[in-house]
């Protein structure tokens, strides 16, 4: 099992990067699952590589646009040793999906992504028949958009719907997921994890649903300081775990998360030799050469 939540600063929140989303220029032919598997390859190594070097946990959210599909892209995507969100477009796909994780025999590598309030009986049936053992919740309600902002409402569609759900479906943790809708809710949604954290649940959301134009093509130099910013404000009112956009992002905003990391674990006064294998390395360099510098201009 993951091991997320604690104390702020504790555990580093899970990383996690998307592939073969709508707009994937690696993906040929999304029906088909066809895609240019070496360029895919490069990124997501170089997210691995950035994670590791630093600490941070990191998985593939891979998103599944077709039955066909499924199979070549969880295939590809369970080579690289790390947690698979298995992301289907539809309740069918996603079902689909879930059945496949068992046929290749990586189901102790998936996290369903994700159990919804209208999820179907065939959804849940096939996590339960797949040995799926941890699963994403989205405390989101379209039907009542409106309400499933607050995090109260959250809270009883946590309870009254999707938990009932997840234990029906066999799985051992949960992951909530709070739900971006656009760059201005990134605001209402910190109160939510907030609230649901202190409730004792694993809490994150998707920022990339919001922010995956946020790219360096569109805004140059600005765009990951302006990702990095965004991610940090989550971390900081409580994300476990943040889907921040496509694979090959996370090398360019690894270390100024790693640096927030250093910084909140100080402030929970997480005992520095549970720091040996923490973001908290950043910080330590930079006390280096500080101190490196102080001494050579006194």
């Amino acid at each position: 099992m993951l091991k997320l939540g604690g104390k702020l600063g504790e555990n580093p929140p899970l990383m996690i990067g998307s592939i073969f989303y709508r707009g994937d220029r690696r993906v040929k032919d999304h029906e088909r699952g066809i895609f240019d598997e070496n360029a895919e390859k490069k990124l997501i190594n170089m997210d691995i590589k950035a994670a590791k070097d630093l600490n941070f946990p990191y998985a593939i959210d891979v998103i599944i646009s077709s039955k066909r599909a499924a199979e070549p892209y969880l295939k590809f995507a369970s080579q690289f040793d790390v947690p698979i969100l298995v992301d289907g477009l539809t309740s069918e796909i996603r079902a689909y999906a879930y059945e496949t994780t068992a046929k290749l025999g990586v189901s102790d590598l998936a996290i369903a992504n994700a159990i919804y309030p209208d999820s179907t009986d065939d959804e849940i049936r096939a996590i339960k028949r797949s040995r799926i053992r941890r699963a994403i919740l989205v405390a989101f309600d379209p039907k009542n958009a409106l309400d499933s902002l607050n995090p109260e409402k959250k809270l009883s569609l946590l309870e009254e719907n999707l938990i009932p759900k997840a234990e029906e479906s066999g799985v051992e943790q949960i992951l909530v997921d709070v739900v971006v809708l656009d760059p201005a809710s990134l605001s209402s949604v910190a109160s939510s994890l907030s609230y649901l954290r202190d409730k004792g649940y694993v809490v994150g959301c998707a920022p990339a649903n919001a922010l995956a134009f946020l790219s360096k093509a569109r805004y140059g130099a600005d765009a990951y300081p302006m990702l990095t910013a965004a991610l940090s404000y989550l971390r900081i009112k409580g994300a476990d775990f943040m889907i921040f956009g496509p694979a090959g992002r996370f090398k360019g905003i690894a270390k100024g998360l790693a640096f927030l990391e250093s910084l909140l674990a100080l402030d929970s006064n997480i005992p520095r030799d549970r720091l040996k294998n923490h973001p908290f390395i950043v910080l330590k360099g930079l006390q280096r050469v500080f101190q490196e510098m102080s001494r050579s201009n006194p």
